[in-house]
């Protein structure tokens, strides 16, 4: 097939080996022991449903690796999910069982005799299976139908078997009416004869049923079910129209299943080795067949324990000749506590080393970039850095769904207009206000030091621009900045941001805010709040830091801790006040108010806090975050209906653009079941389940879960 026509290829590898037979089965013995599976499962249908949303003409392939080879001879070590499923699962047309299929082939070769054996010595899934493999290989066909005697030979066995018993049962019956008498030595001739037909039958049925179990026919049935899956090694990408058919016909299969008849038989096959760089060579090489795909997602769930030798120069060489594919993995627990709803930055001290391992596989993002921040939104915590490798530890069923759509989603290019439903501040604005683009450098004495004015004004217009439909509307950055200096004029040194803000944030309801360290500020500007940051410098330090943002060359560098060293112990020579608004593993980024032309567009980075700080005791001269915000709960109900309102108005837009979005399932939290939103009556502030007809306000997180993630989740464990 030609990869010119697609633009996307995206793998799931699936790790169903010993060493997650824990994880998998949740430590149950009974019929219920693959649910997890079935979870695993459904979670690959997510994703592609995901896919198919996104990019229709998208390409899909999931592998199953770490099956038994070692009691299973002739059973691979990986298969392609969707081969198999296409042998176990009919297509809508066709609803004959394995058994009907079996027989139907035996009867066509004139051997009837064979049906009671087909179902009494063969599962229905096994005798689909021997009937698709035989399908495949016609060469063997014979050889299994040759093998079963045809009807006349045993016939011909039974009318000997009872010839033999009612030669047995004449002479038995003499016998024993030779002891009773004449008349009882007729008798027991008469019955003996007479009981010797049915006799006669039982024994030939015994010997046809050894002979049977004993053939050679059925042997090569058996060994069909152990080597079956060795036709299924090449992993094999689909469309992803085709791969969500293959998947929901798996799943309704098994939820038609009241024994797990299908999974039982699957699961037979499972908890082998696991050769974790076998699979991952595999995968390398259908995106490098697949090489002007624009795009690439491989998603890995496994436990990290490579039984073929160290994966990670695999997952190297995969990066190598294939830069565009982003790797995920996930790390399938079945312990709650060592399960965290979260993104990292760097490994965990309590990983194990297969925790470790996935870590080290998994690419790394800007969570600027990313919209991680959604996770964020529906509980998951996102480090500080800036950055996040995409991996996971998850134990539920739906930790798993929410990260694996999100991995999705994350490309699905919408992300900022749905987050600027809480409203953005047009940076040029603060950027080039005229009124304190003068003020080149703080310490120059000839200016006014309104900085701390303007940036107060700032945050606090951003926070507001957050509220849609506030009432009291927004009161522009002039217009606050002026309040501010109406009560606090411009002193020698200016003036204290946190002054500023205790008195000004009660002016403007319901914002608040709170002094936060380096770590708390990257937290409110990574869920898009505003960030007030204050600094002092010596005036060699000013110098520095001005030559550092107005040269070509390093203005787009970050300022380091080390290039400012020797400034630190000087006496200070003035304050300044900025706003922080990006932040990456290595660096925060702040907005200044000197105009576009100065740093990067009006930009500065540094390294870390320390580097715009002076050697000061009392620590009155360290850099200082404030984080203005508000409370939901604090919102009027006006407030609140105008969001409802606003997302309803987006929803609408989008859908129009969108049509997909209407098929996204919203779940109801009354009836617990799941709809395409398109099914519900109503709006986001009240709607109506289609199942069940109950009423209920959707939470605007349900909304964020549904837009991002693509589906319904319950609750994560």
């Amino acid at each position: 097939m030609s990869d010119e026509a697609f633009t996307r290829v995206v793998g799931c590898l699936l790790d169903v080996s010993g060493s997650m037979r824990k994880a998998l089965e949740a430590g149950r013995s009974d019929e219920h022991a693959v649910e997890r599976l079935v979870a695993v499962l459904r979670a690959a249908l997510k994703v592609a449903q995901a896919e198919h949303r996104h990019d229709p003409g998208a390409l899909v392939f999931v592998g199953l690796f770490g099956l038994d080879t070692d009691t299973k001879p002739g059973c691979p070590s990986g298969v392609d999910l969707f081969s198999v499923t296409e042998t176990l699962v009919d297509d809508d047309s066709n609803h004959r069982s394995g058994h009907e299929r079996l027989i139907a082939l035996a009867n066509d070769e004139n051997r009837p005799n064979i049906t009671k054996y087909i179902r009494e010595k063969l599962t229905d899934v096994d005798a689909r299976i021997v009937h698709a493999y035989l399908q495949r290989h016609e060469e063997l066909k014979s050889d299994f139908l040759d093998n079963i005697p045809p009807p006349e030979e045993w016939e011909r066995k039974r009318k000997e078997g009872q010839t033999t018993a009612r030669k047995l049962g004449f002479a038995g019956g003499c016998a024993f009416g030779f002891m009773v008498g004449p008349l009882g030595m007729a008798l027991g001739a008469s019955i003996g004869a007479a009981l010797g037909g049915p006799v006669g039958d039982i024994v030939v049925d015994k010997v046809e049923d050894g002979c049977v179990h004993n053939s050679e026919a059925l042997r090569l049935a058996h060994r069909i079910c152990d080597e079956w899956l060795a036709d299924f090694v090449e992993l094999t990408p689909r469309p992803v129209a085709d791969v969500i058919k293959q998947l929901q016909r798996l799943q309704e299969r098994i939820d038609n299943e009241s024994e797990n008849t299908l999974l039982r038989t699957l699961r037979r096959y499972l908890y082998g080795r696991t050769p974790m760089r076998d699979i991952l060579a595999r995968s390398s090489a259908v995106f490098r067949e697949y090489s002007t795909a624009k795009q690439g997602v491989l998603l890995l769930v496994s436990d990290g324990f490579s039984t073929d030798g160290d994966p990670l120069p695999q997952v190297r060489e995969l990066r190598q000749h294939s830069p565009e594919v982003t790797i995920a993995t996930v790390y399938l627990s079945s312990d709650g506590d060592a399960a965290k709803r979260r993104i990292y930055d760097q490994p965990d001290t309590h990983w194990n080393n297969g925790q470790r391992m996935l870590f080290s596989m998994a690419s790394k993002v800007s969570i600027n970039t990313h919209p991680i921040p959604v996770l964020a939104t529906i509980g998951w915590e996102i480090p500080s850095s800036g950055s996040g490798a995409l991996y996971a530890t998850v134990c539920s069923a739906a930790a798993l769904e929410e990260f694996c759509s999100m991995l999705v989603s994350a490309r699905f290019g919408v992300a900022d207009t749905l987050l600027d439903i809480v409203g953005r501040l047009p940076l040029d604005k603060y950027i080039n206000d005229e009124h304190v683009r003068t003020c080149r450098r703080p310490s120059d004495q000839g200016g006014r030091k309104t900085c701390y004015a303007h940036a107060a004004a700032a945050v606090i217009h951003m926070a507001l621009v957050r509220i849609v439909g506030r009432v009291g509307g927004y009161p522009s950055i002039e217009e606050i900045r002026r309040r501010i200096l109406d009560s606090f004029p411009p002193g020698p040194d200016g003036r204290r941001a946190k002054d500023v803000l205790e008195k000004a944030t009660p002016w403007y309801p319901p914002l608040r805010f709170r002094e936060v360290d380096e770590d708390g500020a990257r937290q409110a500007v990574l869920r898009r709040r505003p960030v007030l940051a204050t600094f002092y410098l010596s005036e060699q330090g000013w110098e520095a830091f001005s030559k550092h943002f107005t040269t070509n060359g390093t203005n787009k560098v970050p300022l380091t801790r080390a290039k400012m060293a020797m400034y630190r112990s000087l006496p200070h020579g003035g304050g300044h006040a900025v706003v922080l608004t990006g932040c990456e593993p290595l660096s925060l980024t702040l907005l200044n108010s000197w105009g576009k032309n100065w740093g990067d567009r009006g930009r500065f980075s540094i390294e870390d806090h320390t580097v715009l700080e002076l050697d000061d005791a009392t620590g009155a001269t360290r850099m200082r975050f404030y984080d203005v915000y508000w409370l939901e709960d604090d919102l009027k109900d006006a407030e609140k209906k105008a969001f409802d309102d606003e997302v309803d108005r987006k929803l609408r837009d989008k859908a129009e653009k969108y049509p997909s979005l209407l098929e996204l399932d919203a779940r109801c939290p009354h009836c617990c079941q799941d709809s395409p939103i398109a099914k519900f009556r109503g709006s986001i502030r009240e709607s109506v389940c289609p199942r069940c007809g109950m009423t209920f306000k959707p939470e605007s997180c349900h909304l964020l879960r549904a837009l991002y993630a693509r589906a319904g989740f319950g609750d994560a464990e």
